[in-house]
């Protein structure tokens, strides 16, 4: 089994950690940890309504199963960058599914907002600028005749 690449971010709040650890939620494995990749997927998804399962694996939240080694996650089992294997105390419980799964709610609104087309100023044409002559030069007559025939 090839060993994908390994990931950066706190696996619940999906922020960078350092040295392995997040301020928020603790010291994870290496193998736990959020890629880039995943957190891509993430703001893909849609993660409302969530229902948390019994364990999930920490990187994606899919589901997991037994294998010969641990934990594997189901969707990611045979991918290029596997997700697992996973001991059982090194999978998510279900209240920090939950965190996770709103922090992956946000960055999955933030990235539709930024996808979202910005509202434009309504573009006002110009009429033609020889069409624009002949009016002034038609209300300059219309004007020089009234003043003619007041007089």
């Amino acid at each position: 089994m090839a060993v994908g690449a390994r990931g950066t971010l706190c696996p619940v709040c999906m922020r960078p950690v350092r040295d392995g650890a997040c301020p928020e939620h603790g010291p994870w494995q290496a193998h736990q940890l959020a890629s880039a990749d995943d957190r891509r997927a993430a703001a893909r998804a849609s993660w409302q309504p969530f229902e948390p399962a019994l364990h999930a694996c920490p990187r994606c939240l899919g589901d997991v199963t037994e294998g010969r080694r641990g934990f594997d996650c189901v969707a990611h089992m045979s991918a290029r960058d596997t997700h697992g294997p996973y001991m059982v105390d090194e999978l998510l419980g279900v209240t920090a599914q939950r965190e996770a799964a709103a922090s992956r709610a946000r960055l999955a609104r933030r990235a539709r907002v930024r996808t979202r087309p910005r509202p434009q100023r309504p573009m006002i044409p110009l009429p033609d600028a020889a069409r624009l002559w002949r009016l002034v030069a038609a209300a300059t007559v219309l004007t020089a005749t009234v003043a003619f025939l007041a007089r």
